[in-house]
Order: C-alpha cells, then structure tokens, then sequence
C-alpha cells in the first residue's frame, strides 16, 4: 500500500512541472522512467511527455500535439505539430522530420539533417556545464548573450521550483520508509542544534579534503567516488530531517490540526529549498540547514540512536542484610526465700 501512495505522490509532483503541456486536455502520454517509441504510421492525438527516457518517433509517424522530454534524448523522423522540448538530453532532427512548432533544447545539442522542417523557432541558448542528464542536475548554468536578464531570472525561478519539488518527493519516499530515523534526527537537531552544526561543518570540510585527496590518486579514485556518494545521501537525509521539523513547527504554529510527517515534510522541504533560492539570503540558509542536518546524521548514526545519548544510571547497591537480633534471655524471677525468724524449733 505504501508502495503505490508513494508512486502516485511522485507522479503528482513531477507532473505538476509540466502543466502547461497538459492545458489542452488532449489524451496524450506520459512515461516515467522509461522510453516511448511511436512507429511509422502511427498517431498519437495529444501530447507526449517522457520523465528519465528516450523518445523516438519513427518516420510517418504523427504528434498532434508537443513532445517534452526531460532526462533523455529525443529522435524525430515523423511529424510533430507542436513543439518539440528536451532538458537535459539532445535532440536529432532527421531528414523526413516536420515540426510545426519550436525546437528548443535545454543542456543538450541539436543535430538537424538536411531536409528537415522547422516552421518554428530552434532555440538552443542555455546550455549546462557539468552533469548532462536529468537525474543529476546541473550546478553551473551559463546563458549566452543573447538571453536578458528577465528570462535567466524566470529559468531561475523554474529550476529553483522543480529542485523543491525534487526534494519534496525524496522527503517522501524517506518518510514513508524510514520515519524514526528521521523522527530521530530531528530530535537531534532539536536537542543541541549548536553541536550538530559544528560536527556537520567539520565533516563536510574533512570529507571534501578526503576526496580530492583520494581522487589524486588512481587506485584510490573509487574510494573517493563512494565517500562522495556517501557524504551526498547523509547531507539529503539531514536536509529532509530539518525540512520535517521545520514542517512540524510551521503547521503547529498555524494550529493545523492532523499533522503528518508525510505533510510536514512536504510543506518544511518547500519552505527551505525556496528559501535557499533567494540571492544572499539562500546562501545562509543552505549553509546552516546543510551543517545542522549533517551533524544530526553523523551524531545519530543515520538514525538508528538517540542523541544526547541517555546518561547510564548508576546502580542502586544493594540493603545490606538485616541481622536477627539475638532472643533476650528470659529473666527467672527468684522470689527471695522467706527467712526463718527465730531459732527452729526443738
């Protein structure tokens, strides 16, 4: 049962980015984790959206409507009457292709042969630096000259937006399958907010000395990838812990009544992942909430005991034993013998 909330939630939210695609109502399609292909003579009345896979629409086939495809490369030898969109993946426009609509690509390359049809726009003007799929997103953005301010700053919005989103759904799945690790954690941070961020400080810096260190050299680089890994998933369970005690106070703060850590993280995990996407300000944010969930992970051993660890109570020595008081010896009374008077008788 767990299971398949937690599927429909994740669906939920990643579908909720790509609302706009959905505004016309059509029957269209949407493939989480996996690739479509739509075979020649085929038709498809709607649009295609692809989470994490490949499209590929072979030729004489038809799209009435757009194809998204986020985390995965696309491939058009048919026609599209809308637009065609890919983040984080590129795009190859055959020959035989027609796109009625824009050809618009985010963090990938566009390989157009000749012959190919575009009665739109090709716009291919951000460009990622770094991680090139979906599942690992970017860090470092550049824009060419071409793109104002307004429009960085609206990507900005959209991809601070989808992080939360991202981050809320992790929260979930944590929550769902281990809640008193995390529950755990939170207390932590509660109960000594100011050593979990010193402790999440240190590792975080000792960590990073490690990996360049290990990566330097050869035969060590794997270690360093795990110790990377590693350092990666305590820093997201620290951040989902503090997300969930921040939604816990937030709810009980506006008396929100049946509050679930399932809620509570959603709503705690928004609020500081926006936070952190505001300039100056989010930097702070990041910091201590990324230092304070550390530690509370590193002091409670992800979870699995509490901290401050319970002060052992002496044991009581045991009553010494009760000695029997000797009995009292009974006490004859002796009634003095009643002299004889006088003399005895002769």
């Amino acid at each position: 049962m767990k299971k398949v909330l937690l599927a429909c939630l994740l669906a939920l939210l990643l579908a909720a980015t790509a609302t706009p695609v959905f505004a016309d109502g059509g029957g269209g399609r949407v493939v989480f984790g996996g690739s479509f292909t739509l075979a020649s003579g085929e038709r498809l009345d709607g649009d295609l959206v692809i989470f994490g896979g490949n499209a590929i629409l072979e030729e004489d086939s038809r799209v009435n409507g757009n194809v998204v495809v986020m985390g995965g490369n696309a491939r058009v030898a048919g026609e599209v009457e809308g637009d065609v969109v890919t983040f984080g993946g590129n795009v190859e426009v055959r020959a035989t292709a027609v796109v009625n609509g824009d050809l618009v690509t985010i963090g990938g390359n566009v390989h157009r042969e000749e012959g190919a049809v575009v009665r739109g726009s090709q716009v291919e003007s951000l460009e990622f630096r770094g991680f090139p799929r979906f599942w690992t997103f970017p860090t470092r953005i550049s824009f060419n000259r071409g793109i104002d301010l307004w429009s960085r700053f609206i990507f900005d919005v959209f991809r601070a937006i989808f992080m939360a989103l991202a981050l809320a759904a992790l929260g979930l799945l944590v929550v769902l399958f281990w809640p008193k690790q995390t529950e755990a954690v939170g207390q932590a941070i509660l109960a000594a907010p100011l050593p979990s961020g010193g402790v999440g400080l240190l590792t975080a810096v000792v960590a990073a000395a490690l990996m360049v260190l290990l990566a330097i050299t050869i035969c060590l680089s794997p270690v360093a990838l795990l110790l990377f890994v590693a350092t990666l998933v305590a820093g997201l369970f620290g951040w989902i812990a503090v997300g969930l005690l921040v939604g816990q106070r937030l709810l009980e703060a506006f008396k929100v009544k049946g509050i679930t850590p399932m809620i509570a993280v959603v709503v705690g995990i928004l609020l500081i992942s926006l936070l952190g996407a505001i300039p100056c300000l989010g930097v702070l944010v990041v910091i201590v909430a990324g230092c304070v969930g550390l530690g509370a992970v590193v002091l409670t051993r992800f979870g699995t005991q509490t901290y401050p660890l319970p002060t052992p109570v002496p044991p009581v020595p045991p009553a010494p034993p009760v000695l029997a008081e000797p009995e009292e010896m009974a006490v004859e009374e002796f009634e003095p013998e009643a002299k004889q008077e006088g003399g005895s008788e002769g």
